[in-house]
Order: C-alpha cells, then sequence, then structure tokens
C-alpha cells in the first residue's frame, strides 16, 4: 500500500469515515506495532502524518473523545480518539494533546460483577452470587434454578393440585447491588437483564388478563408476546410511568439520581402512560422502534436516539455520547459501587466514549485524561471515594 493511501485511510479513521475492512487493517497495523512486528510504514513517515492529520481536525473535535478496549492475547490496549496509531506516536513526540500519566493506583477498584439477591415471596432470601449452581428454590409448580452462565431461570416441574395458598398471586424480588449485574428469565419466558443498583418485583406465577412487574433502576427487557393464556399485555411499572407491551424488546433507565426516566425501543412497540401527577394519564404515547422517552415529573419529550447506547451496559460496555461529566461518573459511581465527589469548577465539556466495563477504575477514568481532568481514589474506613479535578 502506498503511502498516501496509508495515509488517507488514517485521516478517513480519525473522522469516523474508514470501511470495515480499512478500520480491521488499522487496528490490525497497531496490535503488530505493539507487538514490535514490521509494518507498511515506517514510524516517521506514521508520526509525520499523523501530525498533520490531527492539526487539521483538532480544534473542531477537540470536546470529543473514543476509547476503546481491545484484547490482544496478552492484555487490551488502550486507544484514543486521535486515532488507534496516533495516541502511541504523538504520546513519544510530546506533542498535542497532553495525556498525563497514570501511576498505579494503591486503592483502585475491581469492576461489578453478577451479584443479586432473590427474596421469595415467603420472606426468605437467596444469596445469588453465594449459591450453588441448579436448583435453589420450587414455588407453586415452578423450579427456581442457577446456570452456570450467571442466570436465575423458571421451569415448569410436575403438576401439582393447586390450593387456595398456591391460587394467590404472590412475589418475589430480585435486587442488584451497587457494583452488580444479574439476568433472569421470568415464569413466562420473558428475559430480563438488570443493571447495578435496581430491583424488579415479579409475581411467582404470571396470572389473569395481564403480566406486570415492578422496577427501580435500569433494566433491558425481552417480552415474549404470548404466554400459556395468549396474548397477554405485559407492564412494567416505576415511580414515573407505566410501559404496557406485547413482544417487545426495550430498555428502562429509571433510577431515582437521574432527572428523567428514559425509555428506549429497540423494536416492537410500547405505550407509555405517565403516573405523575403534573401529568394526565390520557398524555400517554406510544413509541417506535428506535425512538427514546424522556420522561420528568412534568414534562414529556421524544426523540430519535442511537439505541446502542441505551443497552452498552448490557452488551458490557460503557457508552458516553455527548455525556456531561456528572451523568458520566453516576454510571461509573453504580458500577465500581463507589462514591464520587467534585472538587472546584469542572470545565463545560460533553464527553464521547466507549469502555469496556470489566476493567479497573483506574483503567475505565482515563478517559478524564483527554480533558485535563484529575482523579485520585481515596479509601477511607472502607469507603472508596473518586474525586474528581480540573
Amino acid at each position: 500500500m502506498k503511502k498516501e493511501e496509508i495515509k488517507e485511510i488514517l485521516s478517513r479513521y480519525v473522522n469516523g469515515q474508514c470501511t470495515d475492512e480499512e478500520k480491521a487493517w488499522i487496528e490490525t497495523w497497531y496490535i503488530n506495532f505493539q507487538s514490535g512486528l514490521e509494518n507498511d510504514l515506517s514510524d516517521v513517515d506514521v508520526e509525520n502524518d499523523l501530525q498533520e492529520i490531527f492539526q487539521s481536525f483538532s480544534e473542531s473535535r477537540k470536546t470529543k473523545v473514543s476509547l476503546i478496549w481491545l484484547r490482544s492475547v496478552a492484555a487490551a490496549v488502550f486507544f484514543a480518539v486521535v486515532s488507534i496509531i496516533g495516541y502511541s506516536y504523538l504520546k513519544k513526540a510530546n506533542t498535542a494533546p497532553t495525556f498525563h500519566q497514570v501511576q498505579k493506583q494503591e486503592n483502585d477498584i475491581s469492576p461489578g460483577s453478577n451479584k443479586a439477591t432473590l427474596t421469595l415471596a415467603d420472606g426468605s432470601t437467596i444469596s445469588l452470587d453465594d449459591s450453588n449452581n441448579g436448583e435453589i428454590a420450587e414455588q407453586h409448580g415452578l423450579k427456581i434454578s442457577k446456570t452456570e452462565d450467571g442466570r436465575i431461570i423458571y421451569t415448569t416441574s410436575p403438576p401439582s393440585q393447586e390450593t387456595e395458598e398456591s391460587s394467590l398471586i404472590t412475589y418475589n424480588e430480585i435486587k442488584t447491588p451497587k457494583g452488580g449485574q444479574y439476568e433472569i428469565v421470568l415464569p413466562d419466558g420473558t428475559k430480563v437483564w438488570l443493571n447495578a443498583a435496581s430491583s424488579l418485583k415479579y409475581p411467582v406465577v404470571f396470572k389473569g388478563n395481564e403480566r406486570k412487574v415492578e422496577l427501580t433502576g435500569e433494566a433491558y427487557f425481552e417480552v415474549t408476546s404470548i404466554n400459556k393464556n395468549g396474548l397477554v399485555p405485559f407492564i412494567v411499572q416505576t415511580s414515573l410511568q407505566q410501559i404496557k407491551v406485547l413482544g417487545t424488546a426495550f430498555n428502562i433507565n429509571a433510577y431515582a439520581d437521574e432527572q428523567s426516566t428514559k425509555t428506549t425501543l429497540l423494536h416492537g412497540s410500547v405505550k407509555i402512560i405517565p403516573q405523575s401527577n403534573s401529568l394526565r394519564t390520557d398524555d400517554s404515547f406510544l413509541l417506535k422502534p428506535g425512538q427514546e422517552s424522556k420522561l420528568s415529573k412534568d414534562k414529556i419529550s421524544v426523540t430519535e436516539v442511537n439505541t446502542a447506547e441505551a443497552i452498552a451496559w448490557k452488551n458490557g460496555m460503557f457508552y458516553f455520547q455527548d455525556s456531561d461529566i456528572r451523568s458520566v461518573m453516576r454510571q461509573l459511581s453504580r458500577w465500581y459501587n463507589v462514591e464520587v465527589e467534585f472538587e472546584g469548577k469542572l470545565p463545560n465539556i460533553t464527553l464521547w466514549g466507549e469502555i469496556h466495563r470489566d476493567v479497573n477504575a483506574s483503567k475505565a477514568l482515563k478517559i478524564l485524561e483527554y480533558f485535563n481532568l484529575k482523579y485520585r481514589i481515596e479509601n477511607k474506613n472502607d469507603v472508596k471515594k473518586i474525586i474528581i479535578s480540573s
């Protein structure tokens, strides 16, 4: 490949215009470079070309950053938006942008994992991260099992005669702590992924003319359209809204510390019914695939969105797109089970980027360095805190 062709590909990569084949070539090139293997272009040529490319776009895109964590056989490789290759060369050349050296963090924080507690209708509690795989309980003709890959599933056990007690609707509840997540397959086959610091309350057996669950926090739903009773609406209740669906996939972010409840529809159709005193239930509306609703106590808005951002957490990623620093740190706080504190006045910036959720906090926090933001991790009395300053 000629030098001018490589330079053109690098420029397109930086601006997000590469084809999948070109992107794969650049990323393979970088891995080879890290491994000391020979590449098509000399170090000097690449450095000079990247300097020229960076100068042409740095002013217009200086507030955007994309972090990608790629795995080679040995370790994860950090890439900055300047370009996958550019970060390495620009850092060696001591030219803009400046990336601060990250010292080893004595108080580093491990990422979250599959953690949850299951509270049964009789009040007994099961720690799912401590319990063995296999059957963990049986209720009303249903076996509750924990799978090897960290899920809770309900399966029908041999039929038994229904008693007056078993004919009543009783509820189980699954809760994830900060630093935890969990997947559950409900008795009707609906799949639910719970994010950190979330809970889902649901009937042990779905009966009657609706399937209703209650959510706090964040969850991604893949709802089965038909259960044994036929077409029965599936209803998700949160503090600000009620959602009615049949068969569909959607994400709900209903954390109490967020300014609004977000519902993002991937496919199917959902009906949003406000539950706020400031909004009437007849203000209900339908979401279309690719749309996201934001519902606060007194306001509703619907926009077209990139649904990948809403479900990135479910796919093991943080995905930031024009996200303010406080929003970013709320997500990190939940996943790393850590308090966050801000010192001084922070710049008015928005962050873009992707980070894998399976890295330690110090690696995830590298995104802050691009904006000359500083951080430190403190651990006092077994309480870990991330302190952000400019």
